[in-house]
């Protein structure tokens, strides 16, 4: 079955449309483009080739449907080669109540953040290839995304 992962609000793209993706390979780097104001990564993940532009209200009316479970297994310390911390939780019930919205996804940061910028790239961690499907440029939204379509 074929899922696609959103790395969004990133400062810039490190990929471009085409490429094949291996376990260890940089993607882009952090930031706090589109409607962000601190810089972080977001990440939601849902099923089949989702090559449009999606909010988390179109994956609550289940178009894109997510795809939790996939997501998951992204959050590891080969995101940003070191340990990431969760800062918005999947469906997280503060952000639900602030912004009137399921947030299907994660907001992910390296765990040294506010003393380096040396973690603020982001890899492919998993053991599938990849293929960088889409780059958005989003500024009223996600800002900088790269949409990564893989197999399982």
């Amino acid at each position: 079955m074929k899922f696609t992962v959103r790395f969004a609000h990133l400062e810039k793209a490190l990929v471009k449309t085409g490429d094949k993706l291996v376990e260890g390979d940089a993607i882009g780097v952090m930031g706090s483009s589109g409607q962000s104001s601190a810089a972080h990564l977001h990440l939601d993940c849902v099923e089949g080739e989702a090559l449009f532009k999606y909010t988390q209200g179109d994956i609550e009316k289940g178009i894109p449907k997510p795809a939790p479970r996939q997501l998951n297994y992204f959050i590891d310390d080969a995101l940003f080669k070191t340990t990431p911390v969760i800062t918005t939780f999947y469906a997280d019930y503060n952000y639900q109540q602030e912004h009137a919205k399921v947030h299907f996804g994660y907001d992910v940061v390296p765990f040294n953040r506010r003393i380096t910028t040396d973690n603020f790239t982001i890899y492919w961690n998993r053991s599938m290839i990849g293929r960088v499907a889409k780059i958005l440029d989003d500024p009223a939204g996600y800002g900088n995304c790269v949409y990564v379509v893989f197999d399982v």
